[in-house]
């Protein structure tokens, strides 16, 4: 397959593998592994980036798309619990274009996912993209918290990037975390301290994006 840009999918493969050469030992080797599903990924989201605006104009450049949104999605993972012999569930608010929950469940094929998305027509795109993956997830075109159906589920863990009161987000998804759960947010420096307040969670951490002066993501834990 070749997106917009003209760049074969093994070229992509070839981008990804070298980003992977630049996590931490577990993670590289896991990235190494999913390098051609994570490279069919962006493979997807350019081909249908034009009809629908996922991600700018700038970020459609699939250098900047490598490096930029795969890798921030991708320092997630250093974040997530261990693997267990059960799966681990994860909820994605705002998921968009699919970052940074799609590449998680890549390459931790241990997490089921629910993605929130509250575009019909992105939700249609994420769902056509985890089938075209072949990921055990499912997408919920649903506001948070709104319209979402609050089930019974229990999540160990919440992600969400660039959303607007992520704080307040997870305030509100508090029901839907299990015990010992963690929030991640995909966010900035600044924005860290009212976003856990917000939270209302007890012990929260900023995680600096490598080379990077305000990017990273916040890690809230403890809601009970």
């Amino acid at each position: 397959m070749r997106d917009r840009s003209g760049r074969s999918g093994a070229r992509l493969d070839d981008s990804v593998r070298a980003l992977a050469a630049r996590l931490p030992g577990a993670e590289r080797a896991r990235v190494e592994a999913a390098s051609a599903r994570l490279a069919g990924f962006l493979s997807i989201l350019l081909e249908k980036n034009a009809d629908m605006n996922l991600v700018s104009a700038r970020s459609a450049d699939p250098e900047v798309l490598v490096e930029t949104h795969l890798f921030d999605a991708l320092l997630g993972l250093a974040l997530l619990p261990g693997p267990r012999e059960c799966a681990i569930r994860l909820l994605d608010l705002g998921s968009g274009g699919g970052f940074p929950a799609i590449p998680l469940l890549i390459v931790r094929p241990d997490l089921t996912g629910t993605l929130v998305e509250s575009s019909r027509k992105k939700a249609a795109y994420l769902d056509e993209a985890l089938g075209r993956l072949a990921l055990t997830a499912l997408v919920v075109n649903a506001r948070f918290p709104g319209s979402f159906p609050m089930r019974t589920t229990r999540y160990e863990v919440l992600t969400t990037r660039a959303v607007a009161s992520a704080g307040k987000l997870v305030r509100a998804a508090r029901p839907l975390l299990a015990p010992g759960a963690r929030a991640l947010l995909w966010t900035t420096r600044p924005l860290t301290g009212e976003a856990a307040k917000a939270s209302r969670a007890k012990k929260h951490a900023f995680h600096l994006a490598p080379g990077a002066d305000e990017r990273g993501i916040l890690s809230l834990e403890c809601f009970t």
